[in-house]
Formats: C-alpha cells, sequence, structure tokens
C-alpha cells in the first residue's frame, strides 16, 4: 500500500488535498487512481487508511475511512552528529528515521568540514525535513525524528537537556563497549535500559582530543563500537541499531 505524508491539521478533516510534492509523487511515479487505497502519515503518531476520491493534473484527493493514534515510544534516543560532507549526514537521517530515533542533533566540531551560510540554513532544514518524511514513508513508522538546528558541539553540551546515559564513540582502547555499558546500566537500575540516551558521533577525523576532553567533562563517557574504524554514518548506524533493540527488548518489541 502506498504511503503519504501529510499535515497533521490536515488529518483532522474528512477530506485531504496532497501537497504539492505529494502529489507529483502520486501522480507522475505512484500513478494512484480514484478508489485505490492509501496510507497517511503524519509523522506525529497518527496513521491513517484513506481512499483516493479524486485526481486532477495537479491535486489528488482523499477520504479518510480510518485512523490510528501510536503512542511515543518510552526510550528516546539522540544522535548528536558531527556534520559530515556530501550525503552522508542524509544517509544517517533516513537510517535514524528507519530505526525510530527521536532526535539528530547536527553539530559542528572542530574537524567539521561542513560549511551552511545563514541564508541557506532554512533551505537545509527543510531538505533534511524531507529526507526523514521520505524514510518514514518507507518504512511506515508513526513518527518522525526531530531534526535540530547545527550548533557548535560547546554550545550543545551547555544547552542539551538531562539523558539517562550519553556516550560517544571512542577509537583505541575504551574502557567498555557500547553492548557492555548498556548492561552496566541496567544492572544498576534492576534490569531497567535507560530511557533517555544520547550518543555521540564524530564528523569525519573524529572529535579531537579537546572535545574528546570536553564530552568526558561534561558527563559523556566514552564507548567502543568494536575492533574497526568506522565511518561517521557507520558508527551513526551502529549506536542507533544497538541502542532501539533496548529499547524494543524493554517496550516488547520483536
Amino acid at each position: 500500500m502506498h504511503r503519504f505524508y501529510v499535515a497533521t491539521e490536515q488529518l483532522a478533516d474528512e477530506t485531504v488535498t496532497l501537497c504539492p510534492r505529494e502529489t507529483h509523487h502520486a501522480l507522475h511515479v505512484l500513478r494512484v487512481r480514484s478508489s485505490e487505497q492509501v496510507e497517511l502519515l503524519d509523522g506525529m503518531g497518527q496513521v491513517a487508511l484513506a481512499e483516493v476520491i479524486g485526481t486532477g493534473r495537479r491535486e489528488v484527493r482523499l477520504r479518510v475511512r480510518q485512523r490510528r493514534r501510536h503512542a511515543r515510544p518510552r526510550g528516546r534516543l539522540t544522535l548528536v552528529v558531527g556534520l559530515v560532507k556530501g550525503g552522508a549526514f542524509e544517509q544517517i537521517l533516513e537510517k535514524a528515521t528507519e530505526l525510530g530515533v527521536a532526535r539528530v542533533q547536527p553539530v559542528f566540531t572542530a574537524r567539521t568540514v561542513v560549511h551552511i551560510r545563514p541564508a541557506e540554513m532554512e533551505a537545509r532544514l527543510e531538505k533534511w525535513r524531507w529526507v526523514t518524511v521520505d524514510a518514514l514513508k518507507q518504512c511506515g513508522g508513526p513518527w518522525l525524528p526531530e531534526i535540530g538546528r547545527p550548533m557548535p558541539l560547546r554550545l550543545w553540551l551547555e544547552q542539551r537537556p538531562a539523558f539517562d546515559l550519553e556516550m560517544y564513540g571512542a577509537l583505541g582502547r575504551v574502557g567498555a563497549t557500547l553492548r557492555h555499558r548498556l548492561l552496566r546500566y541496567r544492572a544498576a537500575h534492576q534490569e531497567r535500559p535507560p530511557e533517555t540516551v544520547a550518543a555521540y558521533v564524530g564528523p569525519e577525523g573524529d572529535f579531537s582530543p579537546e572535545e574528546c576532553a570536553a564530552l568526558e567533562a561534561a558527563g559523556v563517557e566514552p564507548v567502543g563500537l568494536g575492533p574497526r574504524v568506522l565511518r561517521s554514518e557507520t558508527a551513526a548506524l551502529v549506536f542507533a541499531a544497538i541502542v532501539r533493540s533496548e529499547f524494543d527488548e524493554d517496550e516488547g518489541g520483536c
């Protein structure tokens, strides 16, 4: 069944008209037809079954037949990612969406090579949002990750909310692997996993020694992600997959 993204306020109505971007995809890529059943997602926990009731050259209208609301998952993972170049950050956003990450916070670091001019910021954030929308439509999840406005790592550490557990991927010899640190948390909390986790991933070239010191001074623990040197997008995927598996096990997921 095809899926389309709609704004939350639209799902309050019995009939919905797709936005221009989704209309183009529906008409010219998927070629939907009247009476076809589709699924509508708002990225805020609502999923609706709808029927196509009319198509035009630039319009697709649907009638909502059934709505379901999904509670926000209890376990929430924030990926704090040093901005990386090319399509790597978009790949992180895509996989984070598929894996149910709650927030992706891009940060500027000493070794960040990506520069975003202030005049480009809104367009870049909008592009990133649609990357997550397309990933959500593909995987059928009910919640979009929040994408934070890029900021220096130092500023994020000063302003960040409280987390049950914060870790960063460290190269070389470290005291614990990611899996061992999660097990240690469970052992100290009656076998409950942390409900809020922040995982920090460096950019190309990793965090600088000064940044690693600042992370640890702020209470962010170094953990190992295996014996190989991982690309940033791979490290983010490892964090997301392993931490989400902890949440899913606690919430009864398969």
